[in-house]
Order: structure tokens, then C-alpha cells, then sequence
């Protein structure tokens, strides 16, 4: 298998529930080669959830088409993202000292703030999309997807890992600015071809706002970056674009 489909296949094969079968030994440096294709995959499910959107408005009402694209989003993943905010809230809430909260992060069980983030993200997530107009809504479900994994890949550039050992080690603080420059235009690029700037524009602006500041967030509360910070930080980010696209479209 060539080199770039190798790094493909991983990417689909880390971010989604897809098994696909890529051939031992698997190295570190494919695993971060790998990255630059995290907004290729973003692309794909947000088709994928926009192709399903289009056929269930035909027989279900738009609320509850909108709540499946919620829920579809989050089972595509396997949950991976969402698992991340519930650990980051438990952790940043309940930790009293960065070893604290790095100890309640690592636990597999979920704590009262985990909870309550979960809901207010997934709730905030399927406001914001339903208050998008139908029209335009095909462009939110794509951008969405495509622009978390994007700041995911942009924090491994510019973040530090904050545990001595874990799976993030492999990427955060790892990845070359050139594969998260990469990113950057394959996101703004797509984003773009789907809608004009009109929307991409603040939904990028606000995106990189939060990304900056999460890291900075997390430097200071747990010394750097984790695997739970960036699937907070995906989940975060695509509620963010949502958020863009519902006043964007709103006001225009």
C-alpha cells in the first residue's frame, strides 16, 4: 500500500468507527503523517450526515432530521470526541492541582461535570443547527466536522503534551507546521467551495480565537495538551462553527 494511503486508511481508522485494515508494524511517524488527512475525514462524514440529512427531510420533520445528525455525528466517531469533554470538564472542574485533574481525566468514569458538559455541548450543538436556515444548513453539517479536526491537527503544532507518557505523546507537540498549515488551507479551501467566504469567514475567525485560547486554558490549568484536550477542543470547535453559520445566515 502506498505511503499516503497507508496515512489515509489511519486516519479513518483512528477518528471513525470504520475497521480499516492497514498492515503491522504501524509507526509513529505514519500515525502523525496521518493528521494531515484529519480534515479529509471531517469532509467525509459531514457528506455522508449531509446525504442522510437530505433523504430523512423527505419523511421525518426537520427537528428530528436535525437531532439525528447530532446523534449521528457523535456514532460515527464512536463517541471518541465526546468522551474527550466529559474528561476535560471532570477533570478541570473537580481537579483541585494539575495532578488532580490529570488523575480524574485518565479515570474511565464520568463525574457529575462531565455529564453536565455533555449535555450542554450536544444541546447547544443541535440549537444552533436547527436554527440554521434550511437552506444553507448543507454547508454547516460539512464545515463542521471539516474545521474541528482541522484545530485538532493545528493544536498538535502548537501545543505540548502534558503527561510523561499516553497516546497523545505520538502527536501533540510532534507535528510539523508545515502538516498543520496543510490542514489549514485543505479546511479553508473546502469550506470555501461549498459557500461562498460570507459564512467561512467568521466561523474561521472564531475558530481560531478558541484555539488559542484552549491552549493557553490548558497550559495553565494541566501544563499542556492531552488526547481528552483535543477531542474537547473538536467537539468545541464544531459547536463554534455551528454557532457562526446560525448567526451568519441568520443576519444575512
Amino acid at each position: 500500500m502506498k505511503a499516503w494511503a497507508r496515512r489515509l486508511a489511519l486516519a479513518f481508522q483512528f477518528l471513525t468507527i470504520l475497521r480499516v485494515r492497514v498492515a503491522d508494524p504501524v509507526t509513529d511517524d505514519e500515525l502523525r503523517g496521518s493528521m494531515r488527512f484529519h480534515p479529509l475525514v471531517g469532509a467525509a462524514l459531514g457528506g455522508a450526515l449531509t446525504a442522510a440529512a437530505w433523504v430523512l427531510a423527505h419523511a421525518l420533520p426537520w427537528p428530528v432530521v436535525v437531532a439525528l445528525v447530532v446523534v449521528g455525528l457523535a456514532a460515527l466517531t464512536g463517541g471518541l470526541h465526546l468522551d474527550g469533554v466529559a474528561d476535560v470538564c471532570d477533570g478541570f472542574y473537580a481537579g483541585r492541582t494539575r495532578e488532580d485533574a490529570l488523575r480524574i481525566m485518565k479515570d474511565p468514569h464520568i463525574g457529575t461535570m462531565g455529564a453536565v458538559g455533555l449535555v450542554c455541548v450536544l444541546g447547544l450543538k443541535y440549537i444552533a443547527l436547527l436554527n440554521v436556515p434550511t437552506d444553507r444548513v448543507l454547508w454547516a453539517i460539512v464545515a463542521a466536522p471539516v474545521v474541528g479536526r482541522c484545530a485538532m491537527v493545528v493544536a498538535c503544532a502548537l501545543g505540548r503534551y502534558a503527561r510523561e507518557e499516553g497516546t497523545g505523546k505520538v502527536f501533540i507537540g510532534r507535528l510539523g507546521r508545515g502538516q498543520a498549515l496543510l490542514a489549514v488551507a485543505f479546511a479553508a479551501a473546502g469550506c470555501a467551495v461549498l459557500q461562498r467566504w460570507e459564512p467561512a469567514a467568521p466561523a474561521f475567525l472564531l475558530s481560531a480565537i478558541w484555539l488559542v485560547l484552549f491552549i493557553r486554558a490548558c497550559n495553565r490549568r494541566i501544563g499542556g495538551l492531552t488526547g481528552d484536550a483535543l477531542g474537547a477542543l473538536c467537539e468545541t470547535t464544531e459547536l463554534i462553527v455551528w454557532l457562526a453559520a446560525c448567526a451568519t445566515f441568520r443576519a444575512a
